[in-house]
């Protein structure tokens, strides 16, 4: 495909010393996913689809029709593929600081300390010099201005699928774990495998308010208005990206041991 590399299966079996436990990343529906070095000393990140994987055909395809043509500082870059007999494998750019969902798994309990006397002192302008002085002490990978620069990150990404990509598209599946992180902490989108094209003006210029499609994406992120009326519009991926913010503010996850994160702070 236009755009990106194609690579063989020997080539990417190379880049990963033959995909060495010792270099796995990451592992999910999709397969398992390595940090590799290409020939040309390139480090990627290679995800490698399973037979039987939940990542289908379509999938695959759709990632490479839909990220190979989009270039932007809060996208993650497709380097390439190997379409090889049974093997399927996405080679993208490499994230050394992993995904958010992974950062915020490990997280310090204290780390809102910063971010609540912040936000105290929006009311009590004396506290608010305290806050800065805390939060400029803060030096631990999420800060709270590390956590602002990957809100607004974010946020850009969201405005650029929507507003600026050509197409427009509508990503589906934002959430934590798709959200990877530069060694400046930069936030890039990735995992495009079910994205679809916004909808679009017809002949007579009359633009169609949702497109009517099967529920996908992740539970926790997902827009209870998209769940039960099965109409995707751009207004899914806002609301995905609220549980994000909320995920960063908060350090929890969406779903968990029975807690739903929106029902707590609403």
């Amino acid at each position: 495909m236009d755009g990106v590399n194609e690579f063989s299966f020997k080539e990417l079996q190379e880049a990963t010393s033959r995909f060495s436990i010792a270099i796995q990343v990451g592992e999910g529906g999709y397969g398992k996913a390595f940090k590799g070095t290409l020939a040309d000393g390139t480090v990627v990140a290679i995800k490698h689809a399973q037979q039987g994987s939940l990542q289908g055909d379509k999938e695959f395809y759709t990632e490479i029709e839909i990220l190979s043509p989009l270039h932007h500082r809060n996208l993650v870059s497709l380097v390439g593929y190997c379409d090889e007999d049974d093997e399927q494998m996405l080679v993208y750019e490499f994230m050394p600081n992993g995904s958010l969902h992974d950062l915020l798994s490990g997280n310090d309990p204290f780390f809102l300390l910063p971010v609540i006397v912040f936000l105290i002192s929006l009311v009590y302008s004396v506290i608010y010099k305290i806050s800065l002085v805390l939060i400029a002490r803060d030096r631990s990978p999420l800060s709270f201005a590390t956590r602002l620069h990957i809100a607004l990150g974010s946020a850009r990404k969201i405005i650029y699928l929507h507003a600026e990509a050509d197409p427009f598209l509508i990503h589906r599946d934002i959430k934590a774990n798709n959200i990877l992180l530069d060694f400046q902490w930069t936030a890039k989108v990735s995992d495009f495998g079910i994205s679809r094209l916004a909808p679009v003006s017809d002949v007579k210029g009359v633009t169609e308010a949702h497109i009517s499609t099967n529920v996908k994406g992740t539970p926790g992120y997902l827009d209870p208005e998209y769940f039960l009326a099965h109409k995707l519009t751009e207004k899914n991926d806002v609301y995905s990206l609220g549980v994000v913010f909320l995920d960063l503010l908060t350090g929890m996850q969406p779903i968990s041991h029975g807690r739903n994160l929106v029902r707590e702070v609403s």
